[in-house]
């Protein structure tokens, strides 16, 4: 393996290209003209993804990242040993270490690998346009999905997300009319019905077992002829949870119409194959002891696994407390950590056959 000096230049240089979701495309083909630059194959796809390519073996470990980041322009400036950037963390952190621990690796270490890098678009957003794109076009046999776990932590496992709009709407009637309910008096039944199977199933379950709804939104009105009510939900799901047994109890809500606008089902690994053992192995080798996480958000791990169906964790430098928040940053020691570690873990991975 070669020797590195330590720097954040490229990291900085990611950082100073502002890119939240939907505005991507102007730092997606800047990265890819700077790594053709530093010798990998690379080119923005239909997407805007980045893909690009270094070496050419025929077992292929997919670096999967997001080249999004949540609104919110931070100044990138270095105070002390912490680089502030958006996207420091979640998740330019990861996609940059991905890059220097590839480029660490000695032909040697390289025979018979090709690393597929991935910069997706519209991650942060939950439409997954950009990892949808690739799960199509891509046949990976290791994914290393670029999320912040820590250095010396491994991700592996992601709740499912289910996301619902609900409505009810009638035809207008006053409100002194016999019998008479109000649209946001149905969408109240539901919510409640929803919660109920949701606390009666998550009994005795673990925070990763659990069904977790939240009601993001909630509205009504009328004009001459209707009045309604319209509902936003967020449901957390487990990897042992009944998807269509909580929409079924929605549904009993009569007149209530509910449409499922995304489904993402949870995700785990086994946590004793070829690529979870090279990361104990490589925080090991570091004098570190390997902590094993799930999580309770969603990632692009979500949307490729059950296409690519390969060993799969998550994994990146930094602190997820700080995912989103005004005061992003990475520590330098960290990330030069998730360097050193990942480049262990990418030689240490067996070719196939």
């Amino acid at each position: 393996m070669r020797v590195r000096e330590a720097s954040s230049e490229l990291l900085r240089w990611m950082l100073e290209h502002y890119s939240p979701s939907h505005q991507e495309r102007d730092f997606s083909r800047a990265l890819a003209d700077r790594l053709e630059r530093r010798g990998w194959r690379a080119h923005v796809d239909e997407m805007g993804n980045t893909v690009a390519s270094l070496g050419d073996g025929d077992t292929c470990v997919a670096l999967l990242g997001h080249i999004d980041t949540v609104p919110g322009d931070i100044p990138v400036r270095l105070e002390g040993t912490r680089l502030f950037g958006r996207g420091a963390v979640d998740a330019k952190g990861a996609l940059a270490a991905f890059i220097e621990a590839a480029e660490l690796l000695d032909d040697s270490e390289r025979a018979g690998k090709r690393f597929l890098l991935l910069g997706c678009v519209e991650e942060e957003v939950a439409i997954t346009r950009g990892a949808l794109h690739a799960r199509e076009h891509h046949r990976p046999d290791f994914v290393v999905n670029g999320e912040p776990s820590g250095a010396h932590a491994i991700t592996l496992g992601y709740k499912g997300l289910v996301r619902l709009e609900l409505e009810y709407r009638a035809a207008r009637k006053h409100t002194a009319s016999r019998n008479y309910r109000a649209p946001a008096e149905h969408l109240v039944d539901a919510w409640n019905a929803l919660r109920r199977r949701c606390d009666e199933r998550n009994a005795g379950c673990t925070l990763f077992e659990q069904d977790l709804p939240s009601l993001l939104s909630f509205h009504t009105g009328t004009d001459h002829d209707a009045e309604w009510a319209t509902a936003s939900i967020n449901i957390r799901t487990g990897p042992t949870s009944d998807v269509d047994a909580l929409l079924a109890c929605l549904t009993r809500i009569p007149d209530v119409s509910v449409k499922t606008v995304s489904r993402k089902g949870a995700v785990s690994a086994e946590g004793n194959d070829p690529l979870t053992r090279a990361f104990k192995q490589s925080i090991r080798e570091r004098g570190a002891r390997p902590t094993l996480r799930v999580k309770t958000g969603t990632s692009d791990w979500n949307t490729v696994a059950d296409t690519w169906a390969v060993p799969t964790v998550a994994y990146g430098p930094g602190d997820s407390a700080l995912d989103h928040t005004p005061d992003e940053h990475i520590e330098l020691g960290e990330y030069e950590e998730g360097v050193a570690v990942l480049a262990r873990v990418l030689a240490l991975l067996p070719n196939k056959g």
